[in-house]
């Protein structure tokens, strides 16, 4: 299966279903159906493309290269992978196996947002609008914990299209935006000023781990082999200080706050179960303990 000649040039951070809208848009098909047959030559369910590649065979039947559009590209510059990867190593070399498609589904799963929807900044929005003359679904705004646009400090506004709704649809940024959830800029956004400092950081270490990530490094694993070799008080501290960040219980499932709150005094499962918790949870964690993001990634390096 070859890509259409009208399929659409990439846009920077631009999600792998945003293409696929801007295709569907540009392909003049009559039905969303339609589009998914002609590049899937099935239908298949689009929503794990908001953040992720799965299933990443698909891929495969596509050209090596076509405007910079590749498989490397699409895992690198149009999923949530070079964030996901920091926590969660996959090889090169397992990339389209099953196991990869395995990995790939829990990256969508444990980076998506809780209310799984199509998020956006409106002041980005509006820079597409004026350079481009559309403005298309970015990744960074569907990554769990990003909730302020360290670019513009402006609150991330969710829509009105949910991750189930866009199973088999497409829905165009250009076409959606100007719509926001009725009464999103109520309790959330209220939580998110109030607590603008916690959260413009949580973004920026998001954003720094995005674009700077390392390849192979792991900050899962860096966290256990430094819990394993730190003292029980320390690490008591460390978990206290997680469980009360104001960000966590905005950010984070309550299902991973309880497992870990139930592991404090079991270091060695917690150790063991550290892998597991929300990546959300994971970047909080590396802050609690080590401090700035940056600075600790670069002194492992």
């Amino acid at each position: 299966m070859n890509l259409p000649s009208c399929f659409p040039t990439p846009y920077p951070d631009e999600a792998l279903y945003s293409i696929f809208c801007r295709y569907h848009v540009r392909s003049g098909n009559a039905t969303d159906n339609d589009t998914l047959h002609q590049l899937f030559d099935q239908k298949r369910s689009l929503h794990t493309t908001v953040l992720s590649p799965f299933p990443m065979r698909f891929a495969s039947q596509w050209p090596d290269s076509f405007d910079g559009f590749s498989r490397d590209s699409i895992l690198m510059k149009h999923t949530a992978y070079p964030f996901y990867r920091v926590f969660h190593f996959c090889s090169n070399d397992t990339r389209s196996s099953y196991a990869a498609d395995r990995f790939f589904m829990a990256m969508y799963n444990n980076c998506c947002t809780e209310s799984k929807k199509l998020r956006y900044c409106p002041k980005c929005a509006q820079a597409q609008w004026q350079n481009l003359g559309a403005s298309y679904w970015q990744i960074l705004p569907q990554i769990n914990g990003y909730e302020i646009c360290p670019l513009h400090n402006e609150p991330i506004r969710e829509t009105c299209i949910s991750h189930r709704d866009i199973r088999y649809n497409f829905f165009p940024a250009s076409n959606v935006l100007g719509k926001p959830e009725p009464g999103n800029d109520d309790a959330h956004i209220r939580r998110v000023k109030e607590d603008r400092k916690e959260f413009l950081q949580m973004a920026l270490d998001i954003s720094f781990l995005y674009r700077y990530s390392y390849y192979g490094f792991n900050l899962g694993a860096k966290i256990q082999k430094v819990l394993q070799y730190d003292l029980l008080p320390r690490r008591h501290n460390w978990v206290r200080s997680v469980l009360t960040d104001p960000v966590i219980y905005e950010c984070s499932n309550l299902r991973d706050l309880e497992a870990l709150e139930a592991l404090v005094h079991d270091p060695y499962q917690l150790i063991s179960q550290i892998r597991y918790v929300n990546v959300c949870l994971q970047l909080r964690m590396c802050r609690a303990m080590f401090g700035d993001i940056e600075d600790f990634c670069n002194f492992l390096i």
